[in-house]
């Protein structure tokens, strides 16, 4: 993992998950760090996220509770099996860049079914709404 930290895609992801920056904001404001005091100061996710950016490359205390809170909220703390194994069919990036940073594993990309035909003289078939979420058709 870098010490940069999380590319915009991974911090887009954490942003849209109320229950991990509320809980990592929450963790902060508990601890005998520096940092306490300011995460006290913020409330609003645009601030919240924005003080989690600045400090995650700077501060080990800071980047060790946004791992453990992304560890224990979005993965239940089952960081010690294979990502295969959490069932996930279709993640959103940011989740797997996540993923590969707590646990080092790069996970395979979902397999890509081949692409719906009507036959030989048969006009394409109307997508499935599943083909459709998997990239088909756009």
């Amino acid at each position: 993992m870098a010490r940069s930290g999380p590319p915009a895609y991974a911090w887009d992801w954490f942003s849209r998950q109320r229950l991990l920056w509320r809980e990592a904001r929450t963790r902060l404001t508990e601890i005998a760090a520096p940092a306490a005091t300011r995460y006290h100061a913020v409330e609003t996710r645009p601030e919240v996220i924005a003080l989690l950016r600045a400090d995650y490359g700077r501060d080990p205390v800071v980047r060790d509770v946004v791992h453990r809170v992304v560890a224990e909220v979005a993965f239940l703390g089952r960081t010690d099996v294979r990502f295969s194994d959490l069932g996930l069919r279709n993640p959103p990036r940011g989740l797997t860049w996540w993923w590969s940073a707590l646990t080092g594993e790069e996970p395979a990309p979902p397999p890509q079914p081949a692409p719906p035909t009507g036959g030989p003289d048969l006009p394409p078939a109307q997508l499935r709404l599943d083909e459709v979420q998997q990239g088909w058709g756009g």
